[in-house]
């Protein structure tokens, strides 16, 4: 009664009194719902210095170290067709000639406080192959960034398995003393010659579920497409927008093709067009970043993101938050990126794989001043 009475003779401070419970009480739910985002974001250990110690300190894994001597080449001359395991067995086999190895393949150190550098990997349904890596570098003396797509199929030194792989592999990690994480970090470092200091991977389904969280991505394509290995399919032509399961296949399609006259063409060049696919869907999901409509928008992309990335355990979900942040809105324009230069190569045992050209440092030099 007594409630009654107050409400009958003071509307206007018992009003005032029940938005301020109704706008505390949204507030608190959703301060609730984000700490709940932020506390279920998987980690992983990352520790890629005492990862590499020990993977030449294992007894079960011993790594023949890498050419000493940094000699750049034209031309990839590595010597595959000698069918030898390891590096090990070719430097038996010729001695200190280090001209049989390709130089391009292995990187001149960079200093650590060059840059800071963020690898972001997206992993197939296994979540034990890399199908996306993308080298992200902030200079330090606050020039522009700068991105690089790395090729899963690069062929390039595996500190566990004592020879050549694909870099896609180093995500299986190497039995107990080397998370995925941290294999595939050093196998990067070892390629640029920059440290990684943080990494986050998303599998596919996660991926979808980023891409929808944020209202979807826009697409534009002059003929009909088409990727049966990715289950892309565009009927029609011009922009169009489309949703998480469309955007996975966008950016995994290897094998586009085009309708043409009543013909379907293979897109040449499909792997680089893929990743500039990839790296323009990051800045279109950057660019959505820059606005949030609602409190309630902001908590289901946290919960979406949270939910879908793995994140290395140096590196918190509300650090990793706040760097993203930091590149809202950014453009194509904003950053400097560039292209690995390759050559294709079948090895012995039939692998088709992508070696290195140019050493990475010559090809950064381009576009930073390494000095």
């Amino acid at each position: 009664m007594a409630f009654v009475k107050y409400v009958v003779f003071h509307p206007w401070k018992a009003s005032t009194i029940l938005v301020v419970g109704i706008v505390l009480g949204l507030g608190s739910f959703y301060a609730y719902q984000v700490s709940i985002a932020l506390g279920v974001v998987a980690t992983e250990e990352f520790n890629p210095d005492e990862a590499r110690l020990d993977m030449e300190g294992s007894e079960v894994v011993q790594a023949a170290p890498p050419p000493t001597v940094f000699e750049f080449y034209d031309e990839p001359i590595y010597d595959l067709d000698a069918e030898l395991a390891s590096i090990e067995e070719q430097v038996a086999a010729v001695g200190d000639d280090t001209s049989t190895f390709n130089l391009a393949a292995f990187g001149e150190p960079i200093d650590d406080s060059v840059f800071d550098s963020y690898l972001l990997v997206g992993t197939d349904a296994s979540g034990f192959l890399a199908d996306t890596i993308i080298l992200a570098l902030q200079p330090t003396s606050g020039s522009a960034p700068i991105m690089v797509s790395l090729p899963r199929d690069l062929f390039v030194w595996n500190e566990c398995r004592e020879t050549f792989t694909r870099l896609n592999s180093g995500l299986g990690g190497c039995s107990s003393v080397a998370s995925g994480s941290e294999l595939l970090a050093v196998m990067v470092e070892d390629y640029t010659g920059i440290p990684v200091d943080h990494l986050a991977r998303v599998n596919f389904a996660g991926f979808a579920r980023v891409v929808d969280a944020m209202g979807g991505i826009t697409v534009c394509v002059d003929n009909p497409r088409r990727d049966l290995k990715s289950h892309l399919l565009f009927e029609e032509t011009g922009c169009q927008r489309i949703g998480g399961d469309v955007a996975l296949a966008w950016v995994r399609s290897r094998h586009a093709e085009e309708l043409i006259d009543g013909e379907w063409r293979v897109i040449g060049g499909s792997d680089f067009g893929r990743q500039r696919a990839q790296q323009d869907v990051l800045f279109q999901l950057a660019g959505q970043a820059a606005s949030f409509s609602s409190p309630g928008a902001l908590t289901d992309r946290l919960a979406a993101v949270a939910s879908s990335v793995r994140l290395d355990s140096s590196w918190s979900f509300g650090q990793a938050v706040t760097t993203a942040f930091r590149y809202r809105g950014i453009t194509r324009s904003d950053v400097h990126r560039f292209s690995i230069d390759v050559r294709n190569y079948r090895t012995s045992y039939g692998a088709a794989v992508l070696l290195p050209a140019r050493p990475f440092w010559d090809q950064l030099d381009s576009l930073y001043d390494l000095g």
